[in-house]
């Protein structure tokens, strides 16, 4: 996820949103936005916009300037995106660094594939529970044992509070007064959270731990639950959470560095993974040898890698799914 302007984008997933809220856009307006980003702040002439996302395709210039501006609804600030006059269209540099913000422990969201681990012991425990005296009890257990810890009465107070984006883990109420602890979990994967959950209850069902289970919680606990107990899956989540983010900072890089690549060039990386030379590359996309090569070249650069099984491992973080890695062991 990046920020640009008021809103926050993933290219890959085709998806944007701002204040956690989803925004529809459409396909055209993404690979726009995408062309203009891999331009780093060239100016990008019309006709190679209508070349690159309508190929083979005769579009009317009055089609490229509803998504221009739909774009620039989109991203809330009009001058982001700056027509120059008889000459196109250029994203201004001076754009706000990728979001959310990393922890402070933790590299940067292009951070290479061999960064240490993180110390299970600096992850915090968010605790999310509407009763005063659970969430007194709770962190007086944490603080007992040195964990570091917040809570937090609602799920909108915790939206609400600045927490980044580091590894963390949710001791979570499923049953709030307003929004759920399920959709809690599901709005924080919306933000980029891609925190475990140890869901609670005061009366649980077996339908409803079914629920939460499938929704990736690692645990689901029935009030009143035993300290030990507690903390030993506080334990094994914590190291859970600080491994799993690793990978899921390695799978933000790859797809970071591939939103940069062309729908072409999306075309060819997988042929390349799969082991074909250019030649064959140049008969299966009906293109030139010399064309497949050129092709071959900037997906390397884009991808930051100078060798094939490099490549092949970012194309497998690219094709993963993150969020199975912050649920429970199967």
């Amino acid at each position: 996820m990046i920020r640009l302007g008021q809103a926050t984008i993933s290219l890959e997933r085709r998806e944007a949103f701002r204040d956690g809220q989803p925004l529809r856009v459409g396909g055209r307006a993404f690979e726009i936005l995408s062309v203009l980003m891999q331009a780093d702040g060239r100016i990008v002439s019309k006709d190679e916009l209508i070349t690159q996302v309508w190929p083979n395709t005769i579009v009317e210039e009055n089609n490229l300037q509803v998504q221009i501006s739909s774009l620039r609804k989109l991203l809330g600030e009009k001058q982001l995106i700056q027509t120059v006059p008889r000459r196109g269209y250029r994203l201004l540099k001076e754009r706000e660094p990728p979001l959310p913000s990393f922890h402070p422990m933790v590299p940067g969201p292009l951070a290479p594939q061999d960064q240490e681990a993180i110390d299970p012991d600096s992850v915090p425990v968010f605790i999310v529970d509407d009763e005063a005296s659970v969430r007194t009890a709770l962190s007086r257990l944490l603080r007992a044992e040195g964990i570091a810890h917040r809570i937090f009465a609602s799920a909108e107070e915790l939206l609400g509070a600045d927490l980044g984006i580091g590894p963390a883990c949710l001791l979570l109420d499923i049953s709030l007064p307003e929004a759920t602890g399920l959709e809690l979990q599901s709005t924080l994967g919306q933000r980029g959270h891609p925190w475990p959950v140890i869901f609670m209850t005061g009366f649980g069902t077996i339908p409803m731990s079914v629920q939460a289970m499938k929704a990736g919680a690692v645990e689901f606990l029935t009030k009143p639950f035993n300290d030990d107990q507690l903390l030993d899956i506080l334990r094994t989540t914590r190291q859970r959470a600080a491994t799993a983010f690793v990978q899921w900072q390695r799978i933000q890089s790859a797809r970071q560095r591939a939103v940069l690549l062309t729908p072409r060039e999306r075309e060819v990386l997988p042929l390349i993974v799969a082991g074909l030379s250019n030649k064959h590359i140049a008969n299966r996309l009906g293109t030139s040898e010399i064309t497949a090569k050129v092709h071959r070249k900037h997906i390397m650069e884009k991808m930051q890698t100078r060798s094939l099984v490099s490549l092949v491992s970012l194309y497998g973080l690219i094709s993963a799914e993150p969020a199975p890695a912050m649920q429970g062991s199967s």
